[in-house]
C-alpha cells in the first residue's frame, strides 16, 4: 500500500494537518448503501449537505473515526481509507477507480466495524442527517 504523498504545497499542507476524518454515511432507512470517505474535520457537514443534494434517499452519518495526532492527521487518515476501501472491495457498488467508488452494499460485516470502531455522530457536534422527509416531517 503506497502512502500519501506529502505535498509542500500550502493547500495540500494545510489539508493533510488539519484534524481529519473518516466517514460512514448510509443510504436509506435502514442503510442499503454505505459510502466510506475522508476528509477534514471542518468540512465534514459540508460534505454530508453535498451528499444529500446528491441523493434521493436520506444520508446518514452512521460514525465518524477522528486522525488528531500526528503531523498530519488527515493524510493519516486518508491512508486508513485506502485500507477500508481495499477491505471492503467486494461490497463495492461500483468499478474501482470510478466515481462512486467509495460506496458499498450495506452488510452486518461493515455495520459491525463501524459499530465497533467509530463515534457517534453526536459525540463529536454533529448531526445524524442534514434532511427532513416530507412525509415523516422529522429529520432523519
Amino acid at each position: 500500500m503506497n502512502r500519501s504523498k506529502d505535498s509542500s504545497h500550502d493547500k495540500h499542507l494545510k489539508w493533510q494537518t488539519a484534524p481529519g476524518v473518516i466517514y460512514f454515511l448510509g443510504a436509506g432507512k435502514p442503510a442499503t448503501a454505505i459510502r466510506i470517505g475522508v476528509t477534514t474535520r471542518a468540512t465534514l457537514l459540508d460534505r454530508m449537505k453535498k451528499t444529500q443534494a446528491h441523493n434521493h434517499e436520506p444520508i446518514e452519518l452512521l460514525g465518524v473515526i477522528r486522525f488528531v495526532d500526528g503531523e498530519f492527521p488527515t493524510r493519516d487518515a486518508e491512508d486508513k481509507v485506502r485500507l477500508l476501501l481495499a477491505e471492503f472491495s467486494h461490497l463495492s457498488r461500483f468499478k474501482q477507480g470510478t466515481r462512486g467508488a467509495d460506496w458499498f452494499t450495506s452488510s452486518p460485516e461493515l455495520l459491525e466495524l463501524i459499530a465497533a470502531t467509530t463515534l457517534s455522530p453526536e459525540t463529536l457536534g454533529f448531526p445524524r442527517s442534514v434532511c427532513t422527509l416530507i412525509d415523516e416531517d422529522v429529520v432523519v
